[in-house]
């Protein structure tokens, strides 16, 4: 797979950071995008070839990277005291300076953490620092800084989220656990479980949580939003929707309706229902009680709610959301079938195994959805086209605009080395990150061009890029212990040659 295409440097942010904010502001997306600057040059991106043996960052020629922040650094609690900082960092969101939204902003990350931290809290985590450019240079500035989640009772693994259109930012917590035992574990998770807001500990973790990036300080856990495993939220335009994605085996996907515009406090939850002809569909209005929230997953499969395969990161594009669904092998739904819960046409024409309920999705794909006829289709289809050429697993993604055309950038998170998704199967863990042109109709693997070549044993998220459009920023997560530095730990890069 070997392709050009041109970049000048105009960009659409992506659900993570997609407008101008300010806090408790709404953002006007026109304002934002007369601050981006389109560039009088047009370098070139050639696509790199796959290498399944090496432990630095591998980038197309012209491009370069800095190490923005790491894990371990030290980090400012709001007393003033430093610790290192925690890792694997998720959700980037940029936050331009208002009046130099070029050259000034802040950055937030998050952390999808779950051990025990006497410093900076047990579980999840958030940091924010300040970056400005500087002859020509994006470079830190100041501290960075501590977000101290428990006012809500702490997180746990903070992944994806979205800029809301209010100027806050939704947090997700990916979590797994049913028990406080599980969240406990056994000393090495979350050790204090006296906040429990009056339910079982293990009931307040697995939600939306929004903070304010500007005055570092979380505000609330959203209930309503449900108990999942959350791995992302997208906030439509008119404050009136957010969508939101299910990390899970079989994953639901969800719809909150706010009862009013622009205010996330209160509102109703939906899940979704593809119809038979495996295209059309339609939203079921989920019970608004403590019931639901709990347990929205069951509650969803229960009033027939389609059956997916771990939904990831959601993009939205003229009015289509863009959904990773990164897939699993060997997996059953006889139980969930049993609750209630709705099997997709897709699923049964090519997922289907021998015996009852039995699936395999090695792959995985990029689903459409289209927000005003509530139809899904299959946009792109993962799969493997030889030896060493193989796209699975989608996971993070955004959107780029070049020219009058726009991309979809998608990072891989392989759930295994086997079937092509790792060149043979015998180097372990590496992940791709790819861009493919939209305008190509009835897209296939081999439209993909690969931007990037993770370290070992990493994947790439959290990518967004600067206002001006000429810097990438991107997350390198849980890569292997024993790769060189920088990549020995998880870390914040800055791509550079747009």
């Amino acid at each position: 797979m070997n392709y050009k295409i041109f970049l000048p440097a105009i960009l659409i942010l992506i659900s993570c950071a997609e407008n101008e904010i300010q806090s408790a502001k709404k953002i006007d997306t026109n304002t934002y995008n007369e601050h981006v600057k389109i560039s009088d040059t047009i370098p070139t991106f050639e696509s790199v070839q796959s290498n399944f043996n090496g432990r630095d960052l591998i980038l197309p020629k012209g491009f370069t990277y800095t190490v923005l922040f790491s894990e371990g650094d030290d980090v400012t609690r709001e007393d003033g005291k430093k610790f290192p900082a925690k890792g694997n960092h998720d959700l980037s969101v940029f936050i331009p300076n208002e009046e130099y939204p070029n050259s000034k902003g802040i950055l937030y990350i998050s952390h999808e953490t779950k051990h025990k931290d006497e410093n900076l809290g047990d579980g999840g985590g958030a940091t924010i620092f300040d970056i400005e450019k500087i002859n020509n240079k994006w470079q830190v500035i100041g501290d960075y800084k501590h977000v101290d989640f428990s006012p809500v009772g702490y997180t746990n693994r903070n992944c994806g989220g979205s800029l809301t259109p209010n100027g806050t930012v939704f947090t997700c917590e990916e979590v797994w656990g049913h028990s406080t035992d599980y969240l406990y574990a056994e000393g090495k998770g979350m050790t204090d479980t006296t906040w429990v807001n009056g339910r079982p500990y293990w009931q307040n973790m697995g939600y939306v949580v929004e903070v304010d990036p500007i005055s570092r300080k979380v505000i609330k856990k959203h209930y309503q939003m449900g108990k999942f495993v959350h791995e992302d939220a997208l906030c439509t335009k008119d404050g009136k929707s957010v969508y939101l994605s299910d990390d899970m085996n079989p994953a639901v996907f969800f719809k909150f309706e706010t009862n009013t515009p622009f205010d996330y406090n209160s509102g109703h939850l939906y899940a979704y229902q593809m119809n038979d002809n495996g295209r059309d569909g339609n939203w079921l209005l989920l019970p608004n009680d403590t019931t639901t929230w709990i347990n929205a997953r069951t509650v969803a499969l229960e009033h027939g709610a389609s059956m997916f395969n771990r939904h990831e990161w959601l993009e939205e594009i003229d009015g289509k959301i863009y959904i990773s669904e990164t897939g699993d092998d060997d997996y059953n739904l006889t139980q969930s079938t049993a609750l209630g819960g709705k099997i997709t046409n897709y699923a049964t024409t090519n997922l289907k195994t021998e015996g009852d309920d039995n699936y395999n999705d090695p792959y995985g794909r990029i689903l459409e959805y289209d927000i005003n006829t509530k139809q899904m289709t299959i946009y792109l289809e993962g799969g493997m086209i030889d030896s060493i050429n193989c796209f699975s697993s989608p996971d993070c993604n955004t959107s780029v605009k070049i020219g009058d055309k726009t991309y979809l950038v998608l990072s891989e998170d392989i759930i295994g080395t086997k079937k092509g998704r790792s060149g043979n199967g015998e180097n372990g863990y590496y992940n791709e990150l790819y861009f493919l042109d939209m305008s190509i109709k009835n897209p296939t693997v081999k439209d993909l061009m690969r931007f990037a070549v993770a370290p070992y044993g990493s994947e790439t998220t959290g990518v967004i890029f600067t206002p001006d459009g000429k810097s990438m920023i991107m997350n390198i997560q849980h890569p292997n212990r024993t790769n060189p530095a920088p990549f020995n730990k998880s870390c914040t890069i800055l791509i550079e040659g747009f």
